[in-house]
């Protein structure tokens, strides 16, 4: 996962005109580890997967529900997620002249993209399914691809539709307190 550093976007704040809003409270936030115990750090831009040592500070996840008009029951709840103090939110998008979606990190603020309409919105959105005690996250705008870790710790998560192939799709979310947000 890389920043996407052409969508530096205004602080201006727009409003959903699409019929009720979700009302929407401050984030969830939490920590992720995967099935090998890897857990999940912002450097220089990527989040990559880690081992969990007593001297690694795992990133701080910020996680929002989202409305979705055409979400699919059964597939989970439809939630934003962001990093780095709510500012930089997770998006699986195709880049120009890729075959595959990808995950980006963009320059948005999680309570404003929160507050756009869905078809903005809804690259940003992941399905929020329970499986046991774990999550998987998969794309809503790209049906069948989920936010994903190697077996090789120490690489950028990413997104795949190869479930079970060398790649984690479920996580363990823990809850943190205290972590601050930006207005």
């Amino acid at each position: 996962m890389e920043i996407d550093s052409k969508d530096w976007e205004k602080d201006e704040y727009q409003c959903c005109s699409e019929g009720s809003k979700v009302k929407v409270k401050d984030p969830q936030k939490f920590s992720i580890r995967d099935g090998d115990q890897n857990v999940v750090v912002l450097d220089c831009g990527n989040l990559l997967a880690v081992p969990k040592k007593s001297y690694i500070l795992s990133e701080t996840f910020f996680a929002l529900p989202s409305h979705l008009k055409s979400a699919t029951a059964g597939k989970g709840d439809p939630i934003l997620l962001a990093v780095s103090k709510g500012e930089l939110c997770l998006c699986c998008d195709k880049d120009k002249g890729k075959s595959h979606p990808s995950l980006l990190l963009k320059k948005k603020k999680l309570m404003k993209l929160a507050d756009e309409k869905e078809a903005v919105r809804k690259p940003f959105i992941f399905y929020n399914a329970k499986v046991g005690s774990l999550h998987t996250l998969e794309s809503a705008a790209h049906r069948g691809w989920f936010i994903c870790t190697s077996c090789n710790s120490g690489e950028p998560i990413g997104v795949t539709d190869k479930v079970g192939q060398k790649k984690h799709i479920e996580f363990l979310f823990e809850k943190v307190c205290k972590p601050e947000m930006s207005p």
